[in-house]
């Protein structure tokens, strides 16, 4: 069984009951406040993919992009388009 790397003896939670109750006693914040940071965190992440799809679809221009989700992100999004694309050329060419 896998052990959580913080003690030796408290299997990590599977359940994600489990994970929020352990998250908020590690914490000594209420379970209600890491579902709202939960919740805040994955609509972020969400957000950022719109915004990064609709670029790399042409759907948006880069500075526009960039004023959304920032200049890092974008950069880090156009280095994986180039690696994917680079990818399919070397594998045709191979």
């Amino acid at each position: 069984m896998f052990k959580s790397p913080q003690s030796n003896h408290l299997p990590m939670a599977t359940d994600l009951t489990e994970r929020v109750q352990e998250i908020a006693e590690a914490r000594g914040i209420p379970e209600s406040e890491i579902l709202e940071q939960a919740l805040e965190r994955g609509v972020e992440d969400l957000w950022v993919d719109l915004v990064l799809s609709r670029y790399i679809d042409d759907d948006i221009d880069r500075e526009t992009a960039i004023n959304l989700v920032g200049r890092d992100r974008v950069k880090r999004a156009e280095q994986e388009v180039q690696a994917v694309e680079d990818d399919v050329r070397w594998g045709l060419n191979a």
